[in-house]
């Protein structure tokens, strides 16, 4: 969000309102209605500083820097598909990857709830996917923000650190989950060209 203010606020205020459409549904499902109803007074806020005066884009740029963190927002973007929609395409994901479960199954689950009156325990694994959906779609769409705005060289620096912490996140659960032992190496070799693309000037 800060390589997108940076570069042109007007067209961060704009490309958030999906991501914050998204997070009112997760304060719905969640059982959250105040938020989800302060949220959206909060999207219309934003997409009335967004829309006026109806901002003025400069011609993009495709500068090698914005060409990387074009195909790093599309990518980003694409994550979040699945758990936006749910459903299906989330089961497969979880069929795919086993331990997905853990971060968003409830642990009582179609248990009856303590207090005896026979109600299902409430599950949120659905607001759950929507956070994470709604997470990285507005990670993508600042991205996108920032390239539209001729912020790209600014927005590989501010990227790199939490790109090279999220390879370190991986790494250190490599033991327990076998498919993320990947997932470091290849988050430092993003995180090293988001440095190099950043910094050559």
């Amino acid at each position: 969000m800060v390589g997108g203010l940076l570069a042109g606020a007007q067209v961060t205020c704009i490309l958030l309102l999906p991501s914050m459409l998204v997070w009112a549904c997760f304060h719905y499902s969640a059982g959250g209605k105040p938020h989800a109803v302060l949220n959206f007074a909060l999207t219309a806020a934003l997409a009335y500083f967004g829309f006026v005066p109806f901002p003025t884009v400069p011609p993009l740029e495709w500068t090698p820097a914005a060409i990387w963190m074009t195909i790093m927002a599309l990518l980003t973007v694409l994550a979040a598909l699945p758990a936006l929609v749910g459903g299906k395409t989330m089961d497969a994901q979880y069929d795919q990857k086993p331990y997905l479960k853990k971060q968003f199954f409830d642990d009582s689950e179609g248990l009856l709830s303590d207090v005896g009156s026979g109600e299902k325990a409430k599950n949120y694994r659905r607001a759950r996917e929507l956070a994470w959906g709604g997470h990285l779609l507005g990670s993508g769409c600042c991205m996108a923000a920032a390239i539209i705005s001729g912020g790209a060289q600014d927005l590989c620096l501010l990227a790199a650190l939490p790109c090279a912490t999220n390879g370190y996140c991986h790494w250190v659960r490599r033991e327990e989950h076998a498919e993320q032992k990947f997932g470091g190496p290849f988050c430092w070799i993003i995180a090293a060209g988001m440095l190099y693309f950043g910094i050559a000037r």
